[in-house]
């Protein structure tokens, strides 16, 4: 079901801003699952001297997930600074990212007031009549990431922990998808690590919020 959208591939790159708080960006990266045991390793060697950041991710959708139905994901991201709800849309390469900020009490709600959503995001919705009165916050994803410069691009090391599950992840931003795919490919090889295209961290979440929800019927 979550393995039809969202490729394992993206790009940073901001194409258009259309207000200060209201940004667009297709997003190209590459990303692979690691064992706890390489994540350690490259935590304590290529990663040691970043700094850790921490942020929660909320994920978005209606009772009858008609975010799901139409491949698409919204979130609200907690950097502990800011509060960002961002809209993922698949495109053929990458994926096209609708930015805006929100106020924290959206976090305290029910379910989400379409009032509160920013007006990039609620135009993609309704053009796609999903309903914006009935969103609500699913869940949570909580991640620890460190980021270092990587043949210019940045490699990215995370631990992801939600629903009582924990798993490992690298990651490469590139602004060149074909120098960026040949670089993360000759790292992944020079360290020995198996290549795991992974479901990204929205498909991993619905997935096993699917299972858990599937056990408690």
């Amino acid at each position: 079901m979550y393995r039809s959208y969202f490729t394992s591939i993206k790009l940073s790159a901001i194409i258009k801003i259309s207000r200060r708080d209201r940004v667009e960006e297709l997003e190209i990266e590459f990303k692979n699952l690691i064992e706890y045991a390489v994540y350690d390793r490259l935590r304590s060697t290529y990663f040691k001297e970043a700094e850790v950041i921490t942020q929660t991710n909320f994920y978005i959708d209606t009772k009858n997930n008609a975010i799901q139905s139409h491949r698409i994901a919204l979130r609200i991201r907690d950097t502990g600074d800011s509060l960002m709800m961002t809209l993922k849309v698949p495109q053929t390469v990458g994926t096209m990212e609708y930015h805006g900020t929100i106020n924290p009490a959206l976090l305290d709600e029910e379910v989400i007031d379409p009032a509160e959503i920013p007006d990039n995001i609620r135009q993609q919705l309704e053009e796609r009549r999903i309903p914006v009165d009935s969103l609500y916050i699913v869940g949570a994803l909580s991640t620890e990431r460190r980021e270092i410069s990587y043949k210019g691009g940045l490699l990215v090391l995370d631990a992801s922990r939600y629903l009582d599950a924990e798993d490992y992840e690298l990651e490469y931003e590139v602004s060149d998808y074909d120098h960026g795919l040949e670089i993360f490919e000759s790292f992944l090889n020079q360290q020995g690590i198996t290549s795991r295209k992974p479901l990204n961290k929205i498909q991993r979440f619905y997935a096993r919020h699917a299972m858990l929800t599937s056990k408690s019927l």
